[in-house]
């Protein structure tokens, strides 16, 4: 199989199993002798490591939502123009934890901005640099941050805001796959891990044969 340049991300709410996913996709496009990176969001890159730490750590109120935008921009257009677009450029296949769903889900649906916003610093911050093909990890909000509180980490300021807030993401994301039918898959985060693993693999592996053709 030729291989090209081809972005995929990782989309859903917190204990959803993408960054599991996205890892276990990376793994076994390894072994398949795919040239495949796997990198995150917010980071990726130096720059977007540091603006990571004031994002994801710390008390929940620190921040208003239009500040985490135009930070979350910041970090994604150092990170493109850093790791994402040089790979690709390569012609390497890049997988990514978070992009620009997150921002319309947690922002935008969660955080009440203007979707028209949202849209305008996107295309600031990303130009052209859309994915090929985007898996939303679906699974009821609840689950999920029990889920998620239970992992050892430190990363847990989005984790501790309302139940609400996290019902409108997963709304958000659920719209944003309705929208988007052409790129974003919705997968059941509520399966077994390899029934999960297995259904991307074949949604990925359908998809970049068609891009190749």
């Amino acid at each position: 199989m030729k291989n090209i340049g081809f972005f995929v991300t990782f989309e859903g709410g917190e204990g959803s199993g993408k960054s599991t996913q996205a890892k276990i996709l990376y793994d076994r496009l390894v072994r398949n002798n795919f040239d495949v990176i796997l990198t995150r969001e917010p980071g990726g890159s130096i720059i977007a490591e540091l603006i990571r730490e004031i994002l994801v750590k710390g008390d929940v109120s620190k921040l208003e939502p239009i500040s985490e935008l135009f930070l979350f921009a910041a970090a994604r257009y150092d990170h493109l123009n850093k790791t994402v677009n040089p790979a690709l450029e390569d012609n390497k296949i890049v997988i990514c934890d978070r992009f620009i769903d997150s921002t319309s889900a947690y922002q935008g649906y969660g955080g009440n901005i203007n979707q028209a916003r949202i849209d305008e610093i996107n295309n600031i911050s990303i130009g052209n640099s859309y994915p090929n093909l985007t898996f939303i990890c679906d699974v009821e909000t609840d689950i999920g941050l029990k889920r998620s509180l239970r992992e050892t980490n430190n990363e847990t300021r989005f984790e501790k805001k309302t139940l609400d807030y996290h019902n409108k993401i997963r709304d958000g994301y659920l719209e944003i796959a309705l929208n988007n039918k052409t790129r974003c898959s919705v997968i059941d985060g509520s399966k077994n891990i390899d029934q999960v693993s297995e259904e991307i693999y074949k949604i990925f592996i359908d998809k970049i044969e068609n891009y190749n053709a």
